[in-house]
């Protein structure tokens, strides 16, 4: 099957954290045999389009000129990139530009699969014809689709015209459901369905260094908290670092960038806490942190605006490698952590219970149950088994 994979973000070259889970599922259908052409916007770094194997194609949509106005995408995320004034022309420039290269790129193509509902849903859904098409909506599309006038047009518009629609959440599924028509919501929302994005669960737990070795290389004696995240503020890393500044007894180690790194770094040198923001990490380093690592911590929280987390990738990651979790529960994160059943959950809105869930996780004599627990739920989410659903999806 030939598939036109349409998307707002995906890596610029190999470990590039921008989109990764949307290279992770183009190499899923490709491991099944199947062609992948990308096309995804053009960044105002001048790059070729990297090469992903032999089954995927990547086509950048030039979409704004002067290049170096090409700010919406990729960064901390079009939402946060919106900070920049330059990354704003791209909102009204970039939908007309996908339209028309998916026309000309995507003729021949069997099936349609759009990540992001803004504009790559609806760009999908216009070209369709008479193809199957399977929109992927993360928690950033409900987010603006509650909020942008005519939300509800366009959110019925969509679940319309795609053969089937999947959110990453089951709370993002009840949002999508609530803007749809009330007399129609029961027969649009047979299409609708809950999938998080996966990860190679198995591989990476097999790739895991030997943890004495890894924590010896990294220089780490005592209880060490890893959080692998941008560093925006839908991410809570902030708070949580005013939170736990006064524990000399741990160390935390930030792995990620993003437009909050330079108050971030301020933050952490006035902390009694042992705090390294290491910046971006990728194959071997990151396997190292996370074999290292004595716990994962996702300080997530709800912005004023409303945003919240979807399912992070980090999440899963840690799930698969076996690193204990503590998390904020927000927005998908409770869900997927089975409700506190595969890790422990804290409330973002209330520091003593992040404190209290550190030193749960610190004096918690046995945690097998709960890191079985994540496991089975990260093998559940392996891109193996993802892909076989949207294989029958696409048919």
């Amino acid at each position: 099957m030939r598939i036109g994979l349409l998307t707002t973000s995906f890596p610029r070259f190999e470990g590039d954290v921008a989109g990764s889970f949307v290279l992770g599922f183009a190499r899923a259908l490709a491991a099944r045999g199947h062609r992948i052409t990308v096309l995804a916007p053009e960044p105002s770094e001048r790059r070729t389009p990297p090469v992903f194997g032999d089954a995927i194609e990547t086509r950048y949509v030039p979409y704004i000129r002067p290049h170096g106005w090409a700010r919406t995408f990729y960064g901390a995320g079009v939402l946060d990139n919106l900070v920049d004034p330059r990354a704003w022309p791209g909102l009204v420039t970039f939908p007309p530009a996908l339209v028309l290269a998916a026309s000309r790129s995507l003729r021949g193509h069997d099936a349609l699969v759009s990540h992001f509902a803004l504009p790559c849903g609806l760009a999908a859904a216009l070209l369709r014809a008479g193809r199957p098409h399977v929109a992927v909506l993360h928690s950033a599309d409900l987010h603006v689709l509650e909020r942008a006038p005519g939300g509800s047009t366009l959110a019925r518009a969509l679940v319309a015209r795609a053969s089937h629609v999947t959110c990453v959440s089951q709370r993002a599924r009840e949002k999508l459901i609530a803007l749809l028509p009330r007399a129609q919501r029961a027969e649009l929302a047979l299409r609708v369905h809950v999938q998080a994005m996966g990860v190679e669960a198995h591989a990476l737990a097999q790739s895991l260094p030997e943890r004495a070795a890894a924590r010896a290389k990294l220089g780490l004696h005592g209880f060490t908290l890893l959080s692998l995240a941008r560093l925006v503020p839908i991410k809570g890393l902030g708070e949580a670092l005013d939170a736990l500044a006064a524990r000399e007894d741990l160390e935390w180690i930030i792995a990620g960038d993003g437009p909050l790194r330079a108050e971030l770094t301020r933050r952490a040198a006035s902390s009694r806490a042992r705090i390294r923001l290491v910046g971006e990490v990728h194959g071997v380093e990151k396997l190292e942190l996370l074999a290292a690592a004595d716990a994962l911590l996702l300080p997530s929280r709800p912005l004023p605006s409303g945003r919240t987390e979807g399912a992070p990738l980090a999440l899963l990651e840690a799930m698969a490698a076996r690193l204990p979790v503590i998390a904020s529960d927000t927005g998908g994160i409770g869900e997927l952590l089975d409700f506190g059943r595969a890790g422990l959950l804290f409330d973002p809105a209330r520091p003593g219970t992040l404190l209290a869930a550190v030193d749960r996780a610190r004096s918690d004599p046995a945690p097998s149950t709960r890191i079985e627990c994540a496991q089975a739920i990260a093998r559940k989410h392996d891109w193996q088994h993802i892909a076989e659903r949207y294989e029958r999806w696409l048919q």
